[in-house]
């Protein structure tokens, strides 16, 4: 049938169908399950009756769904099983509007994290889009949101401890040289609204304070966090910078407990992204007070020194009752807490190695976003939809029990050079539903099957005025690839700062020991 994520099980019961439209009654106690339907209704050009049933209801799997001539009865036990249901519901009555098969589809996802990062630093997004975004989201049973909400570029959330933060982090005087304030950021009522809105849809939000590099709008809040001291700005150009927090002043571990602390109160989700990618360690190499901390911690090298600062970040989390998710480039001082959640973006032999160790040896759980498979700034040209979709998340590196490693996937959406809602959604949908089936559905992959089933539900975002690109758009041509990468190659250029070649040399080192 025509479902994106493929379910679990679907079996046919007889030649008969479920006509919906029009005047078809929705019963339901989960007000944003019965929306979603509801919606589809209003734009059906049938008057088909029949009810639609969610009962609370237990069944061994996320949910079941039951379509006979007279209707759909589903059932789930959480608000998240009943919202899948709802999307494979909506999904149904879009692909079949002369009626949809009478079946019975039990569903459950393979991994438990499915998710998808909106970064909201390098530009901007308000509430609405937010929204929105989380509303794609649930069409496709997403069960996790990574905001990104600290950068170079902008500080996104109210810090009431730290005000300077939202005051002065949320602002950069310009992008690129174009000479225009870019600025905003989530005030706790808008951060309880978002995190209620994702709820009730059965998704968490997963926030991102990134340390300790990617930090030069807090260090312009607040200069005495950086080893200098030296008074700068928030950062008007893109790529790797190497202003960073100083991880031999105390004063920066205090700085992090207001700052975690009172972000996590704002956040529920068990999960709190540290971040810990691309740090340069060129300031730290000419800074006394990281170099006496080395020495009485017994440190060999600025990696280590990183794990030494992010284990104090993951204890700090851990007093606050959550887990912490670190990118893989944390993993290379070998001295990172095993608690942690590793999310693999960066492959390479460094990378392979240390990422193979903490599967194999340490146990832990891996999100997989490698770069060239899942990052959807890149444009279709790079990153077509074939390659999202075939793309197997559980990695030779990861062993024979690999699959026991991936706690999920995630596809992610930088926003250097996403500077509008109508860019953002083309580039996220349709790949996006390629991500969300490798993480729900069984491995087995049909390419063709599965772009006749998003040919058959992708409708079902235009109902809810949500843009996406179109399936041959997904897939270009040769030619086409060609003119886009010669474009997104060209525009990255442009966009960074003069250091950034030099900071990306730097982190790609393989650490030495002082």
């Amino acid at each position: 049938m025509n479902i994106i994520p493929r379910p679990s099980s679907v079996k046919l019961a007889g030649e008969g169908k479920f006509c919906f439209g029009k005047k078809t009654e929705i019963v339901c106690p989960l007000p944003a399950a019965a929306a979603v339907l509801k919606k589809c209704a209003e734009a059906s050009a049938a008057n088909g009756g029949g009810v639609i049933t969610f009962v609370p209801e237990k069944t061994g799997c996320d949910y079941r769904l039951t379509v006979t001539e007279d209707g759909m009865r589903a059932e789930a036990q959480s608000v998240a099983g009943f919202m899948h249901a709802a999307a494979t519901a909506a999904q149904l009555v879009t692909a079949y509007p002369d009626g949809v098969p009478c079946a019975v589809i039990e569903d459950s996802p393979r991994f438990k994290c499915r998710a998808v990062l909106l970064d909201v630093c390098r530009h901007f997004y308000g509430v609405p889009v937010v929204k929105k975004f989380i509303d794609a989201m649930a069409l496709f049973k997403f069960d996790y949101l990574h905001l990104h909400l600290s950068d170079d570029q902008g500080f996104r959330l109210q810090i009431d401890g730290l005000p300077l933060l939202h005051e002065i982090g949320s602002r950069r005087s310009s992008t690129c040289g174009d000479g225009k304030e870019h600025s905003g950021y989530y005030t706790k009522e808008q951060v309880a609204d978002i995190v209620a809105y994702a709820g009730a849809r059965g998704i968490e939000v997963i926030p991102e304070i990134d340390v300790p590099g990617h930090m030069a709008a807090a260090i312009a809040a607040y200069p005495e966090l950086s080893c200098s001291g030296e008074k700068t700005e928030v950062a008007t150009w893109f790529g790797i910078h190497d202003k960073v927090l100083c991880a031999g002043k105390e004063s920066t571990y205090d700085f992090l407990w207001k700052l975690l602390s009172e972000t996590a109160e704002m956040f529920p989700c068990k999960y709190f992204h540290l971040g810990g990618d691309e740090v340069p360690k060129i300031t730290w190499d000419e800074c006394d007070l990281c170099k006496a901390t080395m020495r009485r911690e017994g440190l060999k090298n600025y990696e280590q020194l990183q794990g030494y600062f992010t284990n104090k970040a993951v204890k700090m989390l851990e007093k606050l009752g959550k887990t912490a998710v670190l990118w893989n480039e944390s993993l290379y001082s070998g001295l990172v807490d095993k608690s942690a959640v590793i999310q693999y973006w960066a492959r390479g032999a460094h990378s392979e190695s240390t990422v193979a160790r903490a599967v194999a040896e340490d146990g832990r759980k891996v999100i997989v976003s490698l770069c060239n498979n899942y990052y959807f700034d890149y444009p279709n040209g790079l990153t077509p939809l074939k390659k999202a979709y075939s793309f197997e998340p559980v990695l030779p590196e990861f062993g024979a029990n690999g699959e026991d490693g991936v706690f999920g996937v995630e596809c992610t959406l930088w926003t250097e050079h996403i500077a509008d809602e109508k860019t953002l959604f083309e580039r996220t949908y349709p790949r996006a539903a390629a991500v969300a089936e490798s993480g729900w559905s069984d491995p087995a992959k049909d390419y063709a099957d599965f772009k006749a089933r998003l040919a058959a539900v992708l409708p079902l975002l235009d109902l809810f005025d949500i843009p996406h690109a179109t399936i041959k758009e997904s897939d270009p041509g040769p030619f086409a690839r060609i003119k886009q990468l010669a474009a997104w190659g060209a525009v990255n250029q442009r966009g960074a700062n003069k250091d950034s070649a030099r900071n990306w040399r730097s982190i790609q080192r393989i650490p030495k020991d002082i």
